[in-house]
């Protein structure tokens, strides 16, 4: 709103747990838009989008001579069996603006690195000129020692990473299944991050909330946060040590029955 600019939604839509891109929708808000932003992998909901559903996208973007903003912040944290397809590289001539950064890899948020891969020069000049206006460009030398050695050499920390999420996402989805059947998990593809389906409790959003905080005393974040579509449903981080993944879902646990 401060740009000026209308916002137009194209919900995803949840399928036996699996979240799709309606391109139907989409064909038609593109008709209205100039500019597209894509989450890929998709936080929250965890999805990594294959091949064939990327080019759908860029084809609708081409016809509609749209820009893409493909925010890309956690392409390195894909489960085996799915992978990571960067936008830039399979399209045929969409101008694409492509959001990359460690911070979420390499747990190194506090360095405020980022980066912006921009092909097209004319849309690069721009950025570069809005950049300088808030000098927000002016990176500090340590952080971009710290970006170009965490991917050099961060290959077997990564992997070591993603081997122990893969074996939490598990672990959580095994517990919530035999101790929480009413609390369903949206599989995650990609990221650290869980969807919870909380919706059989039926709660308000307020109500799911007010249970997480006062009850279990956990801070999760509301899926209604992410848009009405996510109401009902809660986001847990699993990024930090399997003990305390647990002792989050030992709290819900014992909070449920005080409900």
């Amino acid at each position: 709103s401060q740009t000026g600019r209308q916002l137009l939604q194209n919900p995803l839509r949840l399928d036996n747990d699996r979240y799709t891109i309606d391109f139907e929708h989409l064909e038609q808000c593109a008709r209205q838009a100039k500019f597209l932003l894509l989450c890929s992998p998709h936080n929250p909901v965890g999805r990594v989008w294959q091949r064939d559903e990327l080019e759908r996208l860029l084809a609708i973007a081409e016809k509609h001579q749209l820009i893409i903003f493909s925010d890309e912040i956690h392409a390195d944290l894909i489960y085996p069996g799915n992978r990571h397809h960067a936008l830039g590289a399979i399209s045929h001539g969409a101008d694409i603006i492509t959001a990359v950064a460690p911070s979420k890899t390499f747990n190194i948020p506090g360095l405020n690195l980022s980066a912006l891969i921009v092909p097209d020069k004319t849309i690069r000049n721009a950025i570069i000129q809005v950049f300088n206006s808030f000098h927000v460009s002016a990176s500090n030398p340590f952080s971009i020692t710290a970006f170009e050695a965490a991917y050099r050499g961060g290959e077997a920390w990564l992997d070591a990473l993603l081997h122990y999420l893969r074996d939490t996402r598990d672990a959580v989805e095994s517990y919530l299944a035999e101790h929480l059947p009413e609390i369903k998990v949206i599989p995650a593809e990609g990221t650290y991050l869980l969807w919870l389906d909380c919706r059989d409790w039926r709660l308000s959003d307020a109500q799911l909330k007010h249970f997480f905080i006062h009850a279990a005393g956990i801070g999760l974040n509301p899926g209604v946060q992410f848009g009405h579509e996510g109401s009902g449903f809660m986001r847990l981080n699993i990024g930090m040590p399997r003990r305390t993944v647990f002792r989050i879902l030992e709290k819900i646990t014992e909070a449920k029955f005080y409900r």
